[in-house]
């Protein structure tokens, strides 16, 4: 139930961004329960989510076509499709060593091991949320992403290690809208 409530949060998070460009950072209170032979108990927590806003050099309609495609290059089945308000997520996806090709710790940082970063030998639970957005230049969208985490270490009895982003990837994401963009310009499709 949590992740829906987080899930929500965030993407009325980015609904509600200024258009100024630059992350914008979300706060959000986790809770857990915890359970001991004497009682219940309750802990929580706050967690900064930076929202990364980058311009795209396309119309919304155009770089909301291309954006599937981003998912899906990224090897990230798309949970959520929000026509109208132009949102692809996936508030719950596992992740192992890599994404889209690419080691896990470029895109989150989930602390580190005598063996190197956490990220890359944990099972990782992420949540990616991608909105795209008019913006008042003509001809110019922002794509609006966030990406947040847990890691657990597999084999071991351990708890979750909150995973944060780099940043990296969210820019990822958006250049690959633009790449999508100049590649369907140069062969003349919308």
């Amino acid at each position: 139930m949590i992740r829906i409530g987080i899930a929500t949060a965030l993407a009325l998070g980015l609904a509600a961004c200024s258009s100024s460009g630059g992350p914008v950072v979300e706060q959000n209170v986790q809770t857990e329960t915890l359970q001991s032979g004497s009682g219940t108990y309750d802990l929580s927590h706050r967690e900064d989510k930076d929202v990364i806003e980058t311009t795209v050099l396309a119309p919304l309609d155009s770089a909301w076509r291309a954006l599937p495609e981003v998912f899906l290059e990224l090897d990230i089945e798309p949970g959520t499709v929000d026509q109208k308000a132009h949102v692809i997520s996936n508030t719950s996806f596992v992740v192992r060593h890599s994404l889209g090709g690419v080691q896990l710790s470029r895109y989150v940082d989930c602390g580190s091991s005598i063996s190197g970063p956490a990220a890359n030998q944990m099972k990782v639970t992420l949540s990616l949320i991608v909105q795209v957005v008019s913006s008042d230049s003509l001809g110019v969208s922002k794509v609006r992403s966030q990406l947040d985490g847990w890691g657990v270490a597999e084999g071991v009895s351990s708890g979750r290690v909150h995973c944060a982003s780099t940043g990296q990837l969210e820019e990822r994401i958006a250049r690959m809208v633009n790449d999508d963009l100049s590649h369907r310009a140069k062969k003349g499709t919308p």
